[in-house]
């Protein structure tokens, strides 16, 4: 028997095979080893260790919720247990979630990743394109899991690249 291993084999068409291979990748690289010894280390410390990076993580969250809603980004729901954050992209904004993101990346250097990929949609590749900016297409992940230095040049650069209501403006 070997704990841990999970194998096993699907068939399916390319769409399909790639949501099952996103999630694979997902479950598979979520609990080595070394993590697992951390999270044993982490349940053995003090509760104000837990208590004191609560609090970061709060001033991080905040940070960023503030940050993203005042360069136009809609944020309609704050994060009360993970790193991640979805912003919603301003309403004028033309460009898809993948689009905007991969601007994001060449004019401020800064990442998120597009939200596409975390909602379920009912419908096929080769039909995507007749849906439009449809809520799927919308929003954009942000971590702040980040150093307060990294943040705040997140925010600099961000503000450098956008326009009053957060839609990049396109070079």
């Amino acid at each position: 028997m070997a704990l841990g291993w999970r194998v096993g084999w699907a068939i399916a068409s390319p769409f399909i095979a790639s949501a099952i291979r996103n999630i694979h990748v997902k479950m598979t690289d979520s609990a080595p080893a070394p993590f697992q010894e951390a999270a044993l280390t982490a349940l053995s410390s003090p509760l104000e260790y837990f208590e004191s990076l609560r609090k970061e993580y709060e001033f991080k969250r905040d940070y960023v919720v503030k940050l993203l809603g005042g360069i136009g980004f809609q944020i309609h729901f704050k994060p009360q247990g993970s790193f991640f954050l979805f912003a919603e992209l301003h309403q004028n904004c033309l460009l898809s979630d993948v689009e905007y993101v991969e601007e994001m990346i060449k004019q401020a250097e800064v990442v998120a990743v597009p939200g596409c990929g975390f909602f379920h949609t009912n419908f096929s590749r080769e039909n995507s394109s007749e849906v439009g900016n449809s809520y799927h297409k919308r929003y954009i992940r942000f971590a702040f899991c980040k150093s307060n230095d990294t943040l705040a040049a997140a925010a600099q650069k961000l503000a450098k690249v956008l326009d009053d209501s957060g839609c990049l403006k396109i070079h």
